[in-house]
């Protein structure tokens, strides 16, 4: 008799879940605060108007965001089932003055959906997660409006253990930051912005070439 497979756990920084998961959810939202606030000082020149999130999390960045701007458009995908209730939540008092739009997916949701153009389009630390990040940087290109920004941040250091599971093929790829600099340009964004942030990670602030 064949023996039955053992579905994968998924890490829950790849997807939070449970109370675990909502405890991990916190941490990272305290220890990314300096993060946030940074993304929110490159989109000042911009003021966006429609913001668009990928791997939102708690909701606290695009929470700050609608604090600032008031974007009349808030977009934004994330896989984890407890983060999109963490997050619409920590939104719901926006609703009414911004058109909330927050969908459970991953990258490959924003292949189809939703449709742009957006003025900020925003991936903190969600980067390493992508499936397919050339498909999905080329998706962002083409989302953004003239003068739009795409503003990253990114972890400079990937554990070995964690680099087994990541399925971001460039994360994979060992030389992270340098293959997402190339990935860029080949989907025809050029880079304003590119310094390593007080946290540790790096900050990549880019726009259509």
């Amino acid at each position: 008799m064949p023996k039955m497979s053992v579905p994968k756990k998924i890490p829950q920084p790849m997807r939070p879940s449970g109370l675990a998961g909502r405890v991990f959810g916190h941490l990272m939202e305290w220890l990314s605060s300096p993060n946030y606030h940074w993304v929110i000082e490159q989109l000042r020149p911009v003021k966006p108007q429609s913001y668009l999130e990928i791997g939102f999390g708690t909701g606290r960045l695009a929470q700050l965001a609608a604090e600032r701007f008031l974007p009349a458009r808030i977009y934004g995908v994330d896989p984890s089932p407890l983060m999109l209730r963490t997050a619409l939540k920590k939104l719901g008092r926006y609703d009414g003055k911004t058109a909330l739009h927050l969908r459970l997916g991953d990258d490959t949701l924003i292949r189809q959906w939703p449709d742009g153009p957006f003025d900020a389009i925003v991936a903190a630390h969600s980067w390493q997660f992508w499936s397919n990040p050339v498909a999905t940087l080329m998706r962002i290109r083409s989302l953004l409006s003239p003068g739009g920004r795409f503003v990253m941040i990114v972890r400079s250091h990937i554990s070995d253990d964690v680099s087994k599971w990541i399925p971001n093929p460039i994360t994979m790829g060992g030389n992270e930051l340098d293959g997402l600099r190339e990935a860029l340009k080949a989907a025809g964004l050029v880079i304003l912005h590119d310094e390593k942030l007080s946290t540790g990670s790096q900050g990549i602030v880019a726009a259509c070439a």
